[in-house]
């Protein structure tokens, strides 16, 4: 489905792409620019299609009040594990500890517990989360 989609997608903006030029018919890379509308573009059908897709995905996936709560939940996860490998870059895998062990200031162990934490699943992250907090609740 999403290779026919695509496939849509890229023959409707070839189709415009052909006729669009006649009808401002270009001599220069100038006239295109100030043609005052763009020339490579999907057609108007098809853009109306993917404005009504654009708003069943905003309302039903990318707003639903269940993910919009799973990003709450990750983003607080995401936010707790920068605080907490930033205080205790120890607690890092060993082979990002030899790049702390290189780093010199602050601003470059944040960029290392930041490429750790951005390389985590949401999955590995609630739980290195847990993990990681249940520990520091016992100790």
């Amino acid at each position: 489905a999403r290779r026919r989609f695509s496939g849509v997608l890229g023959e409707d903006v070839i189709a415009v792409a052909r006729a669009r030029p006649a009808e401002i018919d270009p001599q220069s890379a100038d006239d295109v620019r100030h043609a005052g509308r763009a020339v490579i573009r999907f057609s108007q059908p098809l853009f109306d299609d993917l404005k009504v897709t654009r708003q069943f995905l905003f309302e039903r996936m990318y707003r639903a009040p269940s993910v919009v709560e799973m990003r709450r939940e990750v983003t607080k996860v995401v936010e707790e594990l920068f605080a907490f490998f930033l205080a205790h870059p120890e607690h890092l895998p060993k082979q990002w500890r030899k790049d702390v062990a290189e780093t010199s200031d602050e601003t470059g162990l944040a960029r290392i517990v930041a490429d750790y934490i951005a390389g985590m699943t949401d999955r590995f992250a609630i739980r290195e989360h847990r993990r990681i907090f249940d520990i520091e609740e016992l100790a």
